[in-house]
């Protein structure tokens, strides 16, 4: 999810220290702006198993995971449109791939401003959706004789 946040820093030109893990927020009283990110939810969609001779087994999933992004403050609305856009460029997508994603496609884009302290700050968020291969490769006990004992009872 680092790497996530640092992508959006970037798409955005926002500092990295804007956007903010959404589990792990510090003080944002400050902030006439920020992002938070949240790995939402993950689906499996399908798992391929595979054994490699008698001694390795893979299973490979295919899974699609949802990242929520909230905009909060001056321009929250734009700031996520310019997102979406950008997930389009080659330079996104060559840095997903270094990561191990592919970006899939997004949930419309929600404007939630909210009164605070008499005034409104700007609100908005979306799901930014991907999927992940992640392979889990394991040793298989093999066993070339097994002896039985038979007893009569």
């Amino acid at each position: 999810m680092t790497e996530v946040r640092r992508m959006i820093a970037e798409v955005l030109t926002l500092p990295e220290s804007l956007v903010f893990d959404a589990n792990n927020i510090q003080d944002v009283s400050k902030l006439d702006k920020f992002i938070t990110v949240l790995n939402a939810y993950q689906s499996d969609i399908g798992t391929e198993v595979k054994f490699k001779g008698a001694e390795e087994e893979t299973a490979s999933t295919l899974r699609e995971v949802t990242i929520s992004v909230n905009a909060y403050g001056k321009n929250a609305y734009d700031m996520l449109c310019k997102l979406t856009e950008s997930m389009r460029f080659a330079f996104v997508w060559q840095r997903l791939k270094r990561l191990g994603m592919g970006y899939l496609k997004c949930s419309q884009i929600r404007s939630l401003p909210t009164t605070i302290a008499g005034g409104k700050e700007q609100r908005a968020q979306v799901d930014l959706i991907f999927s992940i291969n992640p392979i889990v490769k394991a040793q298989v006990n093999r066993g070339d004789t097994v002896k039985f004992n038979l007893e009569k009872g």
